[in-house]
């Protein structure tokens, strides 16, 4: 972790310590407010650390937006929780507008004593500590006795991230009402249903309802972006870091700016995507960067992973087959759209591939039919 990183999160922690009494007398005003009569609940479990902000942060918090809008199909009202072993007090996160609000595990067992239904949403790097001999858990399973009913839906947003059978199971054991959601069309087939042995639906990798500024090239800077992640190990190896691909790009590219999008807020990134003529992600591939960029008009790069991105995105020039021909290649491929007419024929064919498979309202509707519970595969 850098020393900038470091100095921010220690200032953060600092800045939550001294206005913790604060941050629980609002926890304590909202919960009078919103949830005193509540008796059916959903409850996201949420990563702690509120002064960070990633994909998958941001796809539960779109998630429960949706969520709490259709509470005349599911009738509960909605909530989020750190982990029980986590003892942060502030309650929202900062980086980005939005309007969870998040307590402490002992807030909702303080709280929410008397409920007749509860629906847990557990991300799929928490599955693991979802089971008894976990003692951490303790006060969770504890909570959970005293609710009439129980409903667990494991969040997929990284099929990667998904631990072995041997965990859902221990999750199944004690819940064996459980359903799976998926973030990624690839992965919400009937083989993975019959895999994990539980009903399976597609919800959509995260969209902002925030329209997107979608800039021409002639609007666009000779700006790069690109994600602040490690090179994707699964499936795509390399005896390449990402440093040298960055310098064998800047060395060819000496008129062109690169921001990595690192510590900065959401708002800020989405100024930069709507500014940048190409973005690479060094991540999975098929992820908000890439995404967000095409809607914001701009063209992205990255390398294919049949993990996550379906047939649609299959042999586009902008995604390679490895990282090793993403760095031979990419330079001439981005001088080659740095003119205003292969950039835009180039842009318009990303943008009607990405516009027919992710949608705000997409999103909204595939939620709507898991709580009428028309499930892909039940």
């Amino acid at each position: 972790m850098s020393i900038k990183k470091d100095s921010q999160k220690f200032a953060h922690q600092i800045k939550s310590f001294i206005f913790q009494g604060q941050h629980k007398s609002f926890k304590k005003k909202y919960f009078n407010e919103h949830y005193s009569e509540t008796k059916k609940l959903i409850l996201f479990f949420v990563p702690a650390g509120t002064d960070r902000i990633n994909g998958g942060i941001l796809s539960i918090c779109t998630i429960s937006n949706v969520i709490k809008d259709l509470k005349e199909i599911h009738g509960c009202d909605v909530v989020a929780s750190f982990l029980p072993v986590k003892s942060e007090t502030d309650f929202k996160y900062r980086k980005f507008s939005n309007d969870m609000i998040i307590y402490t595990f002992k807030e909702i067992e303080k709280y929410f004593n008397h409920l007749d239904f509860a629906e847990i949403h557990i991300p799929d790097v928490m599955i693991s500590a979802f089971n008894k001999e976990n003692k951490k858990m303790k006060p969770f399973f504890r909570w959970t006795e005293k609710i009439k009913e129980v409903k667990i839906n494991l969040l997929n947003q990284n099929d990667l991230f998904i631990p072995e059978i041997e965990k859902i199971n221990k999750v199944k054991e004690v819940f064996p009402n459980t359903t799976m959601t998926m973030a990624h069309k690839k992965y919400a087939t009937i083989e993975k249903r019959n895999q994990y042995g539980v009903p399976l639906h597609l919800f959509s990798a995260w969209l902002s309802p925030t329209p997107y500024k979608k800039r021409t090239f002639e609007e666009k800077e000779n700006l790069i972006i690109y994600s602040p992640d490690k090179i994707q190990w699964v499936p795509n190896s390399s005896t390449l870091t990402k440093e040298e691909i960055l310098s064998n790009l800047k060395s060819k590219l000496p008129h062109y700016k690169f921001v990595e999008i690192k510590d900065m807020n959401y708002d800020t990134y989405r100024d930069y995507a709507s500014r940048a003529k190409f973005v690479i992600t060094f991540g999975e591939g098929l992820d908000g960067y890439l995404i967000e960029t095409i809607f914001s008009g701009g063209i992205s790069f990255a390398v294919y992973n049949e993990i996550f991105f379906t047939k649609d995105f299959e042999n586009l020039p902008s995604l390679y087959t490895s990282f090793d021909q993403l760095n031979q290649k990419i330079a001439a491929d981005i001088n080659r759209y740095d003119n205003a007419k292969s950039y835009k024929e180039y842009q318009d064919q990303l943008d009607i591939i990405v516009n027919k498979m992710y949608s705000f309202d997409m999103l909204k509707n595939n939620i709507k039919q898991y709580y009428l519970h028309n499930f892909d595969f039940k």
